[in-house]
């Protein structure tokens, strides 16, 4: 990278004495707090809501700009209806295979940000996709900035890979991922840290599934006439979000429902789209059966309901493996004076699919905040460069691993 300003929007390198322990990087990365905010609000600043294509290339753009000054070569994939898929790969001469999980697309529909723009308050920085996952990008960018500046290149090859459609199950994604975990040692996830900073050592399945109920159409005063799939749909829907069960950890979502054309017309169409989480494949499959009996009944003649989709997120484990990432990231952390353990969360990432493969996966590891998908969503800005010193300091453990 030359000495002026680089596109990540920090100057250097700067060359770091001593080894690549976290408290040293951290020392570095203090000074670039200033630049990771402003980076921060830059990738808040380009929308990439999941059906917005264009957003999440110009999202996959601006990363991959960045890793290139980084020294890595970036390809894309074309996966449509999703924006595109990017992967940025780096050789060296050291020791082991890292891939690194981040994604470009957001829940937020574009032109959300003029609702709710960017902004900083009282340490906390605000916006759509913020933390989920547009600072999980800055720490990733940072910690690699931070490793280039101390002339560490202590692995053999560092992939990144930039999925555009996670926030849809990473339906087009989900063949790459696993692909690239067949060539990996490890897998690191840049998906947020807990509010606490702890890490994700274990999460459950996770379903997506729509139900479409299609009946008959006619004019409300027709006596007699046509079949509402709105009212079918309706009866179906209480039943539905009946079956979460949270002490058992099952949890069932009717996120959105659609339906009908004219107000003094009886709807044929109607469609619901379903969130589905438990922990275990035998807890998934027993809501699933349970969510095809609610479809298949029948409440208003004429009507007929088709279910489709399922369980999109195998169960993320923990291995000894992931143990023994675990194990390094606490020592890493305590340089830096936190205390961290590993979590379980019912939330999926594209770290379930490398975790179901055998492949050893931390996940979390991106900035700490707090409600993620809601418009209050936030990243502690101070914890920006600490959780890219945490990630370096982890990335330069990696080849001491067995």
């Amino acid at each position: 990278m030359e000495g002026a300003r680089n596109r990540l929007g920090v100057s250097g390198p700067v060359p770091l004495p001593g080894s690549c322990d976290a408290g040293r990087l951290y020392a570095f990365l203090r000074g670039e707090s200033a630049a990771m905010q402003d980076a921060l609000g830059s990738y808040v600043g380009v929308e990439s809501g999941s059906f917005d294509e264009a957003g999440v290339d110009r999202a996959g753009h601006l990363v991959g700009a960045a890793l290139r000054h980084l020294g890595f070569e970036v390809g894309r994939t074309h996966r449509r209806p999703s924006g595109d898929h990017r992967i940025a790969r780096r050789t060296g001469p050291g020791r082991g295979r890292l891939l690194i999980l981040i994604h470009l697309d957001t829940v937020w529909p574009k032109g959300t940000l003029l609702e709710n723009p960017f902004r900083v308050v009282d340490g906390r920085a605000y916006g759509p996709g913020v933390l989920d996952m547009k600072g999980g990008w800055v720490t990733m960018l940072w910690a690699l900035r931070a490793l280039s500046a101390a002339a560490w290149d202590g692995l053999a090859r560092t992939t990144v890979f930039m999925c555009g459609d996670e926030e849809l199950g990473s339906l087009t994604g989900r063949p790459l991922i696993e692909e690239e975990a067949g060539r990996a040692d490890w897998v690191l996830v840049m998906e947020p840290a807990r509010e606490n900073g702890d890490l994700v050592i274990r999460r459950g399945m996770v379903g997506a599934v729509r139900l479409e109920v299609r009946g008959a159409t006619a004019h409300a005063a027709a006596d007699g006439r046509g079949a509402s799939a709105i009212h079918e749909l309706a009866t179906k829907l209480v039943r539905l979000q009946a079956l979460t069960d949270r002490p058992r950890g099952i949890l069932v979502n009717v996120g959105t429902v659609a339906g009908g054309t004219a107000r003094q017309v009886i709807p044929d169409r109607a469609t619901a789209s379903i969130d589905v989480r438990a922990p275990t494949a035998e807890l998934a499959d027993g809501v699933m059966a349970r969510i095809r009996e609610i479809a298949d009944a029948q409440e208003v003649p004429g009507t007929r309901s088709v279910l489709s989709g399922g369980i999109t997120r195998p169960a993320f484990e923990c291995t000894a493996a992931t143990e023994r990432l675990l194990s390094l990231a606490q020592s890493q952390g305590r340089q830096l004076g936190m205390s961290l353990n590993g979590a379980e969360t019912r939330a999926g990432s594209d770290g379930n699919f490398t975790a179901a493969l055998g492949v050893p996966t931390l996940d979390g590891l991106g900035p700490e905040g707090a409600h993620s998908c809601s418009f209050d969503e936030y990243v502690v800005v101070a914890s920006l460069p600490r959780r890219a010193a945490l990630l370096a300091g982890i990335i330069a453990g990696l080849p001491s691993l067995p």
